[in-house]
């Protein structure tokens, strides 16, 4: 007798991220630039413990409603309204998640069918593409690299066909910290706009952007809302990762049914993580002050590490520092190993967010100062070795 199981599922590998984060753990000296792990989430807990102990005490800590608590709600929908321009009704358009993580797959789920395509802006986070096949969609790639990290009309169109079920974007993007223009988001709009092609707009990063640069939404097309699904989340602009509180936005057409799917994976999210959500956005400080120390680190590690390398993306948001170390004959896989193995600093070679080995590695610098200071040292200490 043969067991098998879903063959979809069977083909999934994996996240190389946190492949590199184990064999970093296996290091009692380790630096570790793997995670999108902020430090200062203790920080954080300390601001809003006070005021989250006693709306446990004063609030039921059962199930919420599948859509998440109201209260959340209703203040998640005034904050999009506010800072974005994005009005959805706390009712019926928003459904508070298990982190960001998990609406990336109920909204795959939702609206992939077998062999339709989704568009993706590559290098990405790896759960885009993995999400997409296990549903047995296939995954279209649009090369930033190769397309000097632009994204352009005649390339982007080639790439739409019959089959084009969605295109996602991730602005400021992981791995790079690349924000896309509104000359990009325009070109986006105007292949998509006459097309039945649902848009996914991950704006986990939205928060933290750098020189007070814009960071433009496809929200901003009316004639996208009633397709459109808007990702976001408490991880990392309030760095409550541990706390898995995302939310996301979507019509009221298509988001009962990503509300029925999220209900079958998690059936509501935690209770006192939402309440703790609820009071995070109480104190908007964390947020500046967070974004403040990722722009001191950001400049500090990209002045520090660009001397060295063929070439570093500047980050224009986010926290991450996407590298080229081809310059020392090493594929991103052997000069992360390498790295980790004789300095013992983690980082995270290109294969985690590209189908093939560029040369690329990752560095996420959402820690101390000191901790980065220490850990570049360490970096440049190892190239003067090779």
């Amino acid at each position: 007798m043969e067991l098998k199981i879903n063959r979809y599922a069977s083909m999934l590998k994996p996240s190389l991220i946190r492949e590199m984060k184990v064999l970093a753990d296996k290091y009692n000296d380790v630096i570790d630039f793997t995670l999108g792990e902020p430090h200062i989430s203790r920080h954080t807990y300390e601001v809003i413990q006070e005021g989250l102990h006693h709306k446990m005490m004063e609030s039921s800590l059962g199930y919420s409603h599948q859509y998440g608590i109201i209260e959340l709600r209703m203040a998640i929908s005034e904050y999009c309204k506010h800072n974005y321009g994005q009005i959805y009704d706390p009712y019926s358009e928003i459904i508070i998640t298990t982190g960001v993580s998990e609406p990336i797959s109920a909204v795959f789920k939702t609206i992939l069918e077998e062999d339709d395509e989704v568009i993706i802006f590559s290098p990405s986070f790896t759960l885009y593409n993995t999400n997409v096949q296990m549903y047995g969609g296939k995954v279209v790639l649009y090369d930033m690299v190769e397309n000097d990290m632009q994204v352009k009309e005649e390339v982007l169109s080639r790439l739409i066909t019959a089959k084009t079920k969605a295109i996602l974007v991730n602005s400021p993007c992981n791995p790079t910290g690349k924000i896309f223009s509104e000359e990009e988001n325009e070109v986006i709009y105007n292949c998509i706009k006459d097309k039945p092609i649902f848009v996914i707009s991950d704006e986990i990063y939205r928060e933290i952007v750098f020189e007070q640069k814009k960071c433009c939404s496809l929200s901003k097309y009316p004639r996208l809302r009633d397709r459109l699904f808007i990702l976001n989340g408490f991880s990392k602009s309030y760095a409550m990762t541990g706390w898995r509180i995302g939310y996301v936005l979507g019509p009221k057409e298509f988001i009962n049914t990503v509300a029925v799917v999220h209900q079958n994976f998690v059936a509501s999210a935690s209770t006192i993580s939402q309440y703790a959500a609820l009071e995070a956005l109480n104190h908007p400080e964390l947020t500046k002050n967070i974004q403040q120390l990722y722009e001191k680190n950001r400049n500090y590690v990209y002045q520090q590490l660009k001397p060295y390398f063929k070439h570093v993306v500047l980050p224009e948001g986010a926290f991450y520092l996407y590298i080229d170390v081809s310059n020392y004959g090493l594929t991103s896989y052997e000069f992360a190993m390498n790295l980790l193995k004789s300095k013992q600093v983690a980082i995270v070679p290109s294969m985690a967010f590209e189908p093939n080995d560029s040369g690329y590695v990752r560095l996420s610098y959402c820690c101390d100062f000191e901790t980065l200071r220490a850990g570049v040292l360490r970096i440049q200490n190892f190239i003067k070795s090779l």
